[in-house]
């Protein structure tokens, strides 16, 4: 079970001063069926969260990253309900269910680190783009397989049920049809894990370039009165190296950069260009081993078709303070530079605290 509460405000710039919480309850249930049935290397996960609070951006600042990645609106969800089979040693995994490909794709735990929604827990371009997307906490019926031929490569790819109402709140996520008029969201990729087996006594680092397509029908942005536009489709491009490691090669201690590109069409993408980069380091302060710190800029370029919007960047510092196992608390900093693209909104200061609950 899990408990996460953002307390955030913007006492500098945005459309008014506010201050907002979300919180999200979560819980994440593994059955494993090997010992409940005898079929070897199966396992079911179940998963469900609650999140309650309003939206810092919408209502105060105007802008489009979410300052708070777990604002989602006040509901109790449905979330995973998958099988996952085991093959040849653990070199094969194959998912199948109620799914989310954020969970595995466009992501990487060094993300977790930041609350705004640009950088946690996917580039904040995805869902913007594919409203269809399917990441934490909208799952959607889906088949994904993963894939390990060598030891530092992973091949990975999945198709899901491209269906924009899995969004809404009240269906709670138990919505189990698939619609007609529903397409498929498709997507792969191709990783490269450097020093990351048991023998590598390097500083390990992560590769990933992929691409994925929608087929569903697209608005054009430039003429909403015209034919919508079939499909859509992006690739991507993450980074993620350790350069400085305190002990031996068992320590997690040190700072790790990470780089994130995704590029799309212009004619029917929000941001056809998304970049963000950042610097994550566990252990700075000493002996303050398990405390992480974090700092990142995120930038999303509006399509060229959207007269008047230009870019949003988002500047985010974070310090998440590790005082049990069980408890964490964040305070949080962020500089939004030209809400909505638009330059009519004064850029906006947030400031607050994340609290996280394991147990």
């Amino acid at each position: 079970m899990t408990y996460t509460t953002d307390l955030l405000s913007n006492p500098i710039g945005g459309r008014q001063h506010g201050f907002r919480y979300t919180g999200e309850f979560g819980l994440n249930l593994v059955f494993d069926l090997e010992k409940g049935l005898g079929w070897k290397r199966l396992r079911l996960d179940v998963s469900g969260v609650w999140r309650s609070g309003s939206n810092l951006s919408a209502r105060d600042i105007g802008n489009t990253f979410n300052a708070s990645n777990i604002f989602s609106g006040e509901a109790l969800r449905l979330y995973t309900m998958a099988l996952e089979q085991s093959l040849y040693d653990d070199r094969v995994a194959i998912r199948v269910g109620r799914l989310g490909a954020g969970d595995e794709f466009l992501s990487s735990p060094l993300y977790t680190n930041f609350v705004n929604a640009a950088f946690n827990s996917n580039p904040g371009s995805i869902p913007i783009n594919i409203p269809s997307f399917p990441f934490y906490p909208i799952a959607t019926w889906g088949l994904q397989v993963k894939a390990l031929p060598l030891e530092q490569l992973s091949i990975m790819a999945g198709v899901y049920d491209s269906d924009v109402a899995l969004a809404r709140n009240r269906t709670h996520g138990v919505d189990f049809g698939i619609s007609g008029d529903a397409g498929a969201f498709v997507i792969g990729g191709i990783g490269y894990h450097r020093n990351q087996g048991q023998a590598a006594a390097g500083n390990p680092g992560n590769f990933k370039i992929g691409g994925y397509y929608d087929t569903n029908a697209y608005q054009a942005l430039s003429n909403p009165t015209q034919a919508k536009i079939r499909g859509n489709y992006g690739v991507y491009l993450l980074l993620d190296q350790m350069v400085y490691r305190e002990d031996g090669p068992e320590s997690k201690q040190g700072l790790i950069p990470f780089a994130v590109v995704t590029v799309a069409p212009s004619d029917r993408n929000t941001f056809p260009f998304f970049c963000s980069i950042g610097l994550v380091y566990q252990g700075l302060i000493p002996r303050r081993d398990c405390d992480t710190t974090a700092v990142g800029l995120a930038y999303g370029k509006f399509s060229r078709a959207l007269k008047g919007q230009d870019f949003e960047m988002i500047l985010e510092w974070a310090y998440a303070v590790a005082l049990a196992p069980w408890l964490t608390l964040q305070p949080d900093m962020q500089y939004v530079f030209k809400p909505g693209g638009t330059g009519d909104i004064p850029n906006a200061f947030v400031l607050g605290i994340q609290i996280s609950l394991s147990l």
